[in-house]
């Protein structure tokens, strides 16, 4: 295989094509090319340079603040669970039912009213700790 290739390497021309400069025509179209080449470089490679590094910027700044989100969400949702178990919500609902008549806690419970009441201070304790990240 390796003869294979070098054969295939020595065999098949492979050409290089440059420009001729000959004479004052071929020393001015040099000069030229030069300056197009600088032309080119300050007027296309330099903004597109800073183009492609404003957008490397843009992506990480997004990545970045993407993680921190997600992580103060994760601190929150933390420091909101901590709260709602300190405050004993269930047991306290619990302690202030067994006032009510028999049929009208009977029919609360069938409701599952507590629970609902349960979840909608749940909800707005964990609301209250993510706004204040």
């Amino acid at each position: 295989m390796k003869k294979i290739i070098l054969l295939l390497v020595l065999f098949i021309p492979f050409f290089a094509f440059s420009d001729t400069y000959e004479d004052v025509a071929g020393a001015s179209q040099m000069v030229a090319d030069e300056f197009s080449g600088f032309w080119d470089f300050f007027f296309e490679d330099i903004p597109s340079i800073i183009t492609d590094l404003f957008k490397f910027l843009m992506e990480t700044a997004l990545e970045v603040k993407l993680f921190m989100m997600i992580h103060f969400v994760k601190a929150s949702w933390a420091i909101a669970k901590e709260m709602i178990e300190s405050l004993q919500i269930m047991s306290t609902i619990a302690a202030n039912v067994n006032l009510l008549p028999q049929d009208v806690r009977q029919a609360l419970v069938d409701m599952r009213l507590f629970e609902g009441f349960n979840l909608i201070v749940q909800a707005y304790v964990t609301r209250f700790v993510m706004n204040q990240f």
